[in-house]
This record gives structure tokens, sequence and C-alpha cells, in this order.
């Protein structure tokens, strides 16, 4: 549950620094980011009595193309036991589809943004502004925590 604030969307202004998933990171190998998985092994357990546990294991033995041990646990589960030197079964969202890899983070300097309203909307419709890095944002904000400042002190 959120504080309600007092002003509306309009008198409100965002500032965040982002490095979306989509220009700042890439897809990365197993070997590249060092994974613990490709180095000691993993574990995978499935609960076979429903479709999504019956999904999965299907997936392990039909199509994932993995090494693997298998036993049926009394408690119900499948447990998958794959040994070391094998790509994991991590994926990174890209362009709306899974992707086999891990996320990687690409040398390249975070987005500093100003938008106006706050998580109930943009009114106004305004389009963020976009700043060239982080001197001029920190400046923006502190011009506008002044602003405040001074407004609350007229009353």
């Amino acid at each position: 549950m959120r504080v309600q604030p007092k002003l509306p969307a309009a008198a409100v202004k965002t500032y965040s620094v982002s490095a979306p998933l989509e220009t700042h990171w890439r897809v990365a190998t197993c070997t590249e980011v060092a994974c613990p998985r490709e180095e000691f092994g993993w574990t995978t357990l499935c609960l076979e009595s429903d479709d999504l546990g019956q999904r999965q294991a299907h997936y392990i033995r039909n199509l994932s193309g993995r090494k693997f041990t298998e036993r049926r646990r009394e408690d119900g589960m499948t447990e998958f036991n794959f040994p070391p030197g094998q790509r994991c079964f991590s994926t990174v969202i890209r362009d709306g589809r899974a992707v086999a890899g891990h996320p990687k983070r690409i040398e390249r300097p975070e987005l500093f943004i100003v938008r106006d309203g706050d998580w109930r909307g943009n009114p106004r419709e305004t389009a963020p502004l976009v700043h060239s890095g982080p001197d001029s944002w920190v400046d923006d904000f502190a011009t506008h925590q002044q602003t405040l400042a001074d407004a609350a002190n007229r009353g």
C-alpha cells in the first residue's frame, strides 16, 4: 500500500537513473559470467503430479540436450542432477522472447532521467528529459529542491 501524495501527479517530478535491459545489457554465456551451475553442476526438482512439472520434466528429458541423472524421490518429486561442464537453464528476455544465457552489463553510462508525474501517471503527457550525465541531472534535482523549499518558506 502506498502513501497517497497530497499533490496531484501533474505537480510532481520523478528523478531516476536507469540502465535498461534492451540497451545496457547483453546475453552472455555461462563461461563468461563464471556460472556456478556450469562449474559445479546443479539439481532441478519437478513435481510431475501437476501440469507444469510434467512439462518441465518432458523438456529436460526430450528437448534440453543436457546430460543428467534422474531419480524419483519419496515426496513425489523427480530430481534431475546435472553434472558440471554444461550450459545451465538461465534465460534472458530479448524482444519479447526467451534467449538462453545470462544478463551481462555493457560498458555504457546510465540514463539520467527526469519525468513529469509519478507512479500515478504523467497527466500532461510530457516527454521525459534525458540529461547528458550525472552532473546536469544532480543540478536539475538541486534546483528543483530549492524551488520547493523557497515555495514552502513563502507559505
